[in-house]
């Protein structure tokens, strides 16, 4: 290998720790954001859905869990992207209804993608967790 096959290694290298890093911030960012939103009427287990969401792709990200359909892994993204977005249906700053559109697209698109991954994942967790627990 020539030195400058090694630099370009070695920027490539560099960019992915960079982007890995900025993935996983941004994961543990919204998660941490869904945290008081369980609570709230109406939408709580929609947001709580959200949190799983948010969980598996943690966890896929990192490897940890990589029984994830691409269609599942797509709504995921556009669920945390919709989510992480400023632009809303009903701005979020309306108390309650600012959070019936995020909940009505989050019920959409696990009824129509994630519904039986989202199951399959949360028992894979509560396994793991139970693993770990004992060790």
């Amino acid at each position: 290998m020539c030195i400058k096959d090694k630099e370009k290694l070695d920027k490539w290298i560099a960019s992915v720790v960079t982007a890995t890093g900025k993935v996983l911030s941004f994961l543990e960012n919204a998660s941490m954001k869904l945290d008081p939103l369980v609570k709230v009427p109406f939408v709580g287990d929609s947001i709580a859905q959200a949190q799983d969401i948010v969980y598996m792709l943690n966890d896929y990200y990192r490897g940890n869990y990589k029984r994830v359909p691409f269609t599942a892994i797509i709504g995921a993204v556009l669920i945390v992207a919709y989510l992480a977005s400023p632009y809303d249906l009903i701005p979020d700053n309306v108390p309650i209804l600012g959070f019936v559109d995020d909940a009505l697209i989050i019920n959409i698109v696990v009824s129509l993608c994630l519904d039986r991954e989202l199951e399959e994942y949360r028992r894979w967790r509560s396994e793991n967790n139970e693993i770990r627990q004992l060790a």
